[in-house]
């Protein structure tokens, strides 16, 4: 596997999938040689595919729904201004919470079934953004042709095809980024704005590549506060990857010393060696940066303008907030539950 790093998606996490299809012994075929990299759901039951759906896409919309409207005093704003919040800690709180796993954005639906054909069940999920992958019994079907043409479905693939569950898995990577890329869209947007965000500035892909070459992580999530990104392994190891520019860590150091006077933590950031936590972060505790600024430095790298740390979650200062939920485990645990169970 290589680095699953990508600029455009703040936060990654592997995919979890439904599959529909009324024949259970190939949904339990399909599942299995699926199963081995993502978390999948089977249904012979198109109602309780349908309800688990929305289900999953009501919880989708809260956690990515970080961004609300906000008013300051009439004397800050003028006719017609929109002006929104970011919510950063709950995007630190989403990012160590297990249910981000229940966020369901690949459906896998066969064409012909009994009470309900794929295309009718299609129509009934357009609105909730999940990717769709159809499964045809021929290659060539107009229905489905126009169905793709009209944005309907995202893929189909013939059933029959000798390549047909490698296709499906490829498909499943391409469009579960696609999920995350319209979701995460505003998120990136007002990082951007706030200009709170290391995506443009530098070169964090080459950066992540190295941190990859450390820490083989499966998944991500980018943290406003510190400026860094929570990591995960599929055994469910977690490392913070600290962030920071050379200007921002003698800024820091200045402020140390603003604060404390001559200090031997302030001579270790501008050694280029240490690199600080943001130190107005809230740590969750009641206790101010100054009260604990030993636990603030790490050792770190360079790359270019760049300092970055890498060290488990168990050093940081916000370590109580981390749930460690092992994406293998949920994995492992879907494969083991019966056909149309809603977990």
């Amino acid at each position: 596997m290589n680095c699953p790093f990508d600029p455009a998606i703040p936060m990654y996490h592997p995919c979890t999938a439904i599959l529909v299809d009324d024949d259970e012994s190939f949904l339990r075929s399909l599942r299995k040689a699926l199963g081995c990299e993502n978390a999948v759901l089977a249904f012979s039951s198109t109602g309780k595919a349908l309800k688990y759906i929305h289900q999953a896409q009501n919880f989708a919309d809260n956690a990515f729904n970080l961004l609300r409207p906000y008013r300051f005093g009439q004397e800050d704003t003028g006719p017609g201004d929109n002006i929104v919040l970011l919510e950063s800690s709950r995007v630190r709180d989403f990012a160590g919470s297990a249910d981000r796993y229940k966020i369901v954005s690949v459906v896998i639906i066969d064409q012909v079934m009994p009470s309900i054909t794929g295309l009718e069940f299609c129509s009934l999920i357009r609105d909730t953004g999940v990717k769709i992958i159809l499964l045809t019994g021929k290659m060539t079907d107009q229905a489905t042709i126009e169905a793709f043409n009209d944005g309907l479905i995202d893929r189909y693939v013939n059933k029959n095809d000798r390549d047909a569950r490698n296709k499906i898995k490829r498909m499943m990577a391409e469009l579960h980024r696609e999920y995350l890329v319209e979701k995460l869209n505003p998120l990136i947007q007002a990082f951007r704005a706030s200009r709170n965000h290391m995506f443009d500035r530098y070169a964090t892909k080459e950066l992540m590549d190295n941190v990859y070459g450390v820490f083989k992580f499966t998944e991500y999530h980018y943290l406003p506060y510190p400026r860094g990104f929570l990591l995960s392994d599929d055994e469910g190891r977690k490392k913070i990857c600290l962030l920071g520019s050379e200007q921002e860590q003698m800024e820091r150091a200045d402020m140390i010393e603003d604060e404390l006077g001559p200090n031997q933590n302030a001579v270790k950031l501008r050694s280029g060696a240490f690199m600080a936590w943001e130190l107005h972060d809230d740590f969750g505790d009641g206790r101010q940066w100054t009260d604990c600024l030993d636990e603030l430095l790490f050792p770190c790298q360079r790359l270019g303008e760049v300092r970055w740390s890498l060290f488990p979650v168990e050093e940081a200062p916000f370590r109580n907030r981390i749930n460690h939920s092992p994406w293998k485990a949920y994995r492992q645990e879907l494969l083991s539950i019966p056909l149309n169970y809603a977990v």
